[in-house]
């Protein structure tokens, strides 16, 4: 696709070459899936135990990839630079980087001796990340480049970026153009805009930045896991009839089935979900009371675990 230029409203958008880096992200998401679909209906023809748990979690771990995977297409098909007088935008999926015009030093045309190495997300025709330049040292690639030659290297006073547009001959003249129509000068002493990073309502959301309600949503999504893996695990060695106590201190005691022995980590995952959306909801307004919640959700979950415990005892 062309870069569309919006000459009225003194804009142009550049589109860089996408086609190869969406593609191979899709079909990595694709196989993942269908691998994940094939490991589901294989598992379901063995009987209950912990090998079946594995079979259905291995699953799951594929359908977390193919998403992974989605959403890196999403960003390399989504990828595109913004000029205007006021700077340069970076739009790659959910963020929006914005490099303000007084901050641009200059332009330099990729070559072939900056043999350019990228750390971050990397696969052929997508680029995004982290990297190393020869000639400039650490550079911040939003690239689908192929070939050292595509790049165009936006330098500032502290960062390098790596982009690569369609045409990057027209990408630089369409830069210089704004850059010298839009740059008003710096007055002495005044430092220029810093960089500044946009993220849509999602990628916004609080929780992104607060490593204490992570860790209480991971350990509670960790116990409700190994709460399926022990009840798989235990299965085979239940009667058929089983004592189910329920809060786990012999309040309520029924007589069951075996199977129903499954209500107690379906029970623990439902509340789970529960206790993870209301905190994602409060997160927003009272940070305190996220955490509360997603502490709540480990406390229901060690519950769940005593009452697996006990009817395991009592089988």
């Amino acid at each position: 696709m062309h870069a569309v230029l919006l000459k009225g409203q003194g804009l142009t958008i550049e589109r860089p070459v996408r086609t190869t880096g969406t593609l191979v992200g899709a079909g990595a998401s694709s196989i993942a899936l269908i691998l994940a679909l094939a490991l589901v209906l294989r598992a379901s023809g063995w009987p209950v135990s912990f090998t079946q748990f594995l079979g259905y979690l291995g699953a799951g771990l594929l359908v977390l990839l193919a998403l992974l995977f989605a959403f890196w297409s999403y960003g390399c098909f989504s990828l595109r630079y913004v000029l205007d007088r006021a700077g340069l935008t970076i739009v790659w999926g959910p963020l929006k980087h914005f490099i303000p015009v007084e901050r641009i030093q200059g332009f330099v045309h990729g070559r072939g001796e900056h043999r350019p190495k990228v750390s971050g997300l990397s696969w052929r025709g997508y680029h995004v990340g982290r990297g190393y330049v020869d000639e400039f040292g650490r550079v911040l690639f939003f690239s689908t480049h192929r070939a050292p030659e595509e790049l165009v290297y936006v330098q500032t006073g502290d960062t390098t970026y790596a982009l690569s547009p369609e045409d990057p001959a027209r990408f630089v003249a369409e830069a210089q153009r704004f850059r010298q129509a839009g740059g008003a000068p710096i007055a002495a002493g005044a430092r220029p805009s810093p960089p500044a990073v946009q993220r849509n309502i999602l990628a916004s959301h609080p929780i992104s930045a607060d490593r204490v309600a992570q860790l209480l949503a991971l350990a509670a999504v960790v116990l409700n896991i190994a709460l399926w893996g022990f009840v798989f695990a235990i299965y085979p060695d239940l009667n058929n009839q089983i004592q189910i106590e329920f809060p786990p201190i012999g309040d309520v005691t029924t007589l069951e089935p075996r199977s129903e022995i499954f209500k107690i980590p379906f029970t623990a995952t439902a509340i789970l979900f529960t206790n993870l959306l209301a905190a994602l909801l409060f997160q927003w307004r009272e940070r305190a009371a996220a955490n509360l919640l997603l502490s709540g959700g480990i406390f229901f979950q060690a519950v769940f675990w005593i009452a697996a415990f006990v009817a395991y005892a009592n089988a």
